[in-house]
């Protein structure tokens, strides 16, 4: 097998996983699933990471249900709509990176913010997850 041939089988491997979170994640936060469909996509030890810079940089929730109480349903109850919309999966080796936008209304207000996201993944499941995006933007949106 050529190296683009394995390269392009693993970041299906790892696609198919970071596609099912985001759709699990968006049927959370609308009401239209429990939080209990993300936990088989995460590793027990799963953690996340807030990259950003300002007064939430570095926050990390560490475990299954931390991440879902304080990062996904956490997100769900500040806004009116919400949906995290990838756009554009990138192998980086041991990571993927993915881009996109969380968009919805609060308020009343239409947001569209952009984020990427670097996933680790091992053996279907998530282990490490970065959120990285503006946080003077995300600020205006969330804390307005």
């Amino acid at each position: 097998m050529l190296p683009t041939e394995r390269r392009a089988a693993e970041r299906t491997a790892t696609r198919e996983p970071l596609t099912a979170f985001y759709a699990a994640f968006n049927r959370v936060v609308t009401g239209r699933g429990g939080a209990d469909e993300l936990a088989p996509i995460l590793e027990a030890g799963v953690v996340w990471t807030d990259a950003t810079t300002g007064d939430r940089a570095g926050r990390t929730e560490t475990g299954i249900d931390a991440v879902l109480e304080n990062v996904v349903l956490a997100m769900g109850q500040r806004a009116a709509h919400l949906q995290v919309l990838p756009e554009r999966f990138v192998d980086a080796g041991e990571r993927t990176i993915v881009t996109g936008a969380y968009v919805g209304t609060i308020d009343g207000r239409p947001f569209d913010a952009p984020f990427a996201h670097a996933f680790a993944v091992r053996d279907g499941r998530i282990r490490r997850w970065t959120a990285y995006s503006d946080p003077t933007l995300e600020r205006s949106v969330f804390d307005a």
